[in-house]
């Protein structure tokens, strides 16, 4: 009879999930694991994998969670259109901001994804998920006529998507959250009716 495990497996995944935020995937040993989540190779091994399975496991609970983030803004019946993409927006960089840290996503998209199949698919299939959300505001714009008729939802959706890094990217270099949400303002008048 095997031994119950006696640690929270959710509470010990969220620690590696800021290790790996914190330090990144090449930089946060097995040793950095097992000292931040308290527990020895021997119970992360057969629990949560190898260090990137570990890693893929912690990328899927903190996508999750952004995804349903943007869905709740996009469930928001109260407002229209432009209003849910920039809460949308907003919600991306604001979030970045107070933690004064990048989306782990993109962060293991540039550290990770170029070379690793795995995440780089785990990661694609997030976006599209994001994706979807910008394209289902972007139709619910068209049908308010509050965003151009004639932009293609899908290409402006995944436009939007990506744009919300370049944002943070500008806020780190220069630090001035009301240029940012300017430049939301100018993504917006692009598409706007």
């Amino acid at each position: 009879m095997g031994r119950n495990k006696e640690f929270d497996y959710e509470q010990k995944l969220e620690v590696a999930l800021e290790l790996f935020w914190k330090q990144g995937f090449h930089s946060t040993s097995i040793t950095d694991l097992e000292n931040g989540m308290g527990i020895n190779r021997s119970s992360i091994y057969p629990t949560y994998g190898d260090k990137k399975a570990l890693l893929i496991k912690c990328l899927t609970k903190y996508m999750k969670y952004k995804v349903s983030e943007y869905e709740s803004v996009l469930n928001d019946s109260q407002s229209d259109a432009i209003e849910t993409l920039r809460k949308t927006l907003r919600l991306a960089i604001d979030q970045s901001i107070s933690e004064e840290r990048t989306c782990l996503a993109v962060k293991i998209a540039f550290e990770v994804a170029l070379t690793d199949e795995d995440v780089r698919m785990l990661l694609a299939g997030n976006e599209k998920k994001i994706e979807k959300i910008y394209f289902e505001i972007i139709e619910k714009g068209q049908e308010q006529s509050c965003i151009k008729g004639d932009l293609d939802p899908k290409l402006t959706a995944a436009f939007l998507s990506g744009s919300s890094s370049a944002l943070f990217k500008n806020y780190a270099l220069n630090k001035n959250r009301k240029t940012i949400y300017d430049m939301i303002e100018t993504l917006i008048k692009m598409i706007k009716a």
